[in-house]
């Protein structure tokens, strides 16, 4: 074999070796960006819990080396009166998609993390829908006799501050259930604080 064909054949091994060790390095986890992490997760989790609503609420670099420390609010059911709300957290790449012990808060319409004797704030709209349809409210429970409970879209929303029958309240939560075939609909008004029942009413649409 003559010079210029070991040339020849070297350089393409070389080539070749390069080829592979910037395939590695453009693989390993310090080079997986933020976004690029966030939507791995985000499509693994849509994936994993069809139909659910998936927020992504926390990215940090994790103290896992090369990661990205992703939190993420998962809320099954959303719209109806018993929602099941979990947080999950992933260490990705390292770890893949295997996520810390699962924090519930709500599921089948119980609470979770509060002590009975203890204040708590109500602090996610699922936490506070769980809690206003717990009271068993007789409005609430005709309602949904009366149009079915795959029927009926319950939702949430906070007000710093709120009028409800003429009286003045501070961080509280309006729970609206309601049906599209529905002439009116039922508000359950909860304090922040310990969920307290302040308010509930039948509003025409």
């Amino acid at each position: 074999m003559d010079l210029l064909a070991k040339v020849l054949i070297l350089a393409v091994v070389l080539i070749a070796v390069l080829a592979s060790a910037r395939y590695l390095v453009s693989q390993s986890p310090g080079q997986v960006s933020n976004a690029q992490a966030v939507a791995s997760v985000t499509n693994y989790l849509n994936t994993n819990y069809p139909g659910a609503v998936v927020n992504i609420t926390s990215v940090n670099a994790s103290q896992v080396p090369g990661s990205w420390h992703i939190v993420a609010a998962i809320i099954n059911n959303a719209s109806s009166a018993c929602p099941d709300y979990f947080v999950e957290s992933f260490d990705y790449p390292k770890f893949g998609f295997v996520p810390t012990p699962q924090n519930n808060y709500t599921s089948g319409c119980v609470i979770y993390g509060v002590q009975k004797g203890l204040p708590y704030n109500v602090t996610s709209y699922p936490v506070a829908v769980a809690k206003s349809y717990d009271y068993n409210l007789t409005q609430v429970r005709i309602f949904m006799n009366r149009y079915g409970y795959s029927n009926v879209q319950v939702s949430a929303t906070y007000h710093n501050s709120i009028t409800l029958d003429y009286k003045n309240y501070s961080h509280v939560w309006l729970v609206t259930y309601s049906d599209t075939h529905a002439p009116y609909f039922v508000d359950v008004g909860i304090a922040q604080l310990n969920g307290t029942l302040l308010y509930v009413s039948n509003s025409t649409a």
